[in-house]
């Protein structure tokens, strides 16, 4: 009878690098099931396109909420340029996918990493760091530069030949694009981007927000970042207004059902939700938060008449639109 051909989790984003990695094993021979990791700052919305497309079965699941916030609190290799905490993000990716491994019968954890791709989180030290932090050091594959790295226990103990493992280092992605070409790989994404913990003013958003909500912060407000323009009103009380119609969707279907939905009723204008995290939100707040969503209405510098929604109750505000400055006052 014959061996059972070995199984491993490839952590999988989407992107070229990971589809190469997986298609590198599959032509050794082993059976790769695609992981795919979601917070509020990531999806699993390409990975599930590319699942789709090249048929690999795919495993989508979310982060340890509690672990990841520690993370964004005090990451123990710190951040990145903005608040982006990749190394204890990736290692934390692979501590949890070591477990399911260990769980769930599979013989080894493979990633896309390719050395020196990117600066902060793919240098030789930095790939030392997260599979230390992870737990899982010696089962952890990286097709793409195997041959540039220590070998790790599936090559070690045979289930994958070293030898047709590869080589790859450095930013350019030509091997990468010709080994593409050569397997007939034609559809992926661009590199680059996506986290938004890597961009300036979301992070400055996130920072606020986390340090007023302190303890309490959750995926659910992460979620809300997303999506608007935020304010954050005295006593600890969060607006946030729609900017076209999308997001005034949006903001409906993130709403919880303690919180305040306000909208103008006398003219076209956005979508918001007001709430306060522990407290009824104050008088003054209403009052402010509805001259808030008037400056963002047709309003032609006239009175707007807002309505304020609560699980309990209907309130109207006539009001005129908040001075741009006012708005900055309170912009997060």
């Amino acid at each position: 009878m014959k061996n059972k051909p070995p199984k491993a989790l490839l952590l999988f984003s989407g992107g070229l690098d990971s589809l190469l990695a997986g298609e590198i094993l599959r032509r050794n021979n082993v059976q790769i099931t695609w992981l795919t990791f979601t917070t509020p700052f990531f999806s699993a919305e390409k990975s599930v396109s590319a699942a789709r497309l090249y048929n690999f079965p795919l495993i989508i699941a979310p982060l340890p909420e509690k672990a990841y916030i520690d993370v964004l609190i005090n990451p123990p290799h710190g951040f990145g340029k903005h608040m982006n905490p990749c190394i204890d993000c990736h290692a934390l990716m692979l501590k949890v996918a070591g477990q399911m491994m260990e769980e769930r019968g599979y013989d080894f954890l493979a990633t896309g990493e390719v050395l020196g791709e990117r600066p902060k989180s793919q240098t030789s030290a930095a790939l030392r760091m997260v599979d230390a932090a992870s737990g899982y050091a010696d089962y952890i594959l990286r097709p793409l530069s195997a041959k540039l790295l220590p070998a790790t226990a599936p090559e070690r103990e045979g289930l994958v030949n070293r030898e047709n493992l590869l080589s790859i280092s450095g930013r350019s992605r030509k091997e990468q694009m010709e080994l593409a070409k050569k397997w007939q790989i034609t559809t992926y994404p661009s590199p680059g981007g996506g986290c938004p913990l890597t961009e300036k003013f979301f992070s400055l958003k996130l920072r606020r927000l986390m340090e007023a909500f302190k303890e309490h912060f959750s995926f659910y407000h992460a979620a809300l970042l997303r999506v608007g323009r935020h304010f954050l009103l005295p006593q600890k009380t969060h607006l946030i207004i729609g900017r076209n119609v999308k997001e005034n969707k949006r903001l409906i279907q993130l709403r919880l059902p303690s919180m305040l939905l306000l909208h103008p009723i006398n003219v076209k204008g956005p979508t918001a939700l007001l709430y306060s995290h522990d407290a009824p939100v104050v008088m003054e707040n209403l009052e402010i938060s509805a001259k808030f969503v008037a400056r963002y209405s047709d309003h032609e510098n006239s009175a707007v008449r807002i309505l304020i929604t609560s699980p309990e109750d209907r309130l109207n505000i006539v009001t005129k639109p908040a001075h741009p400055a006012e708005l900055e006052k309170f912009r997060i």
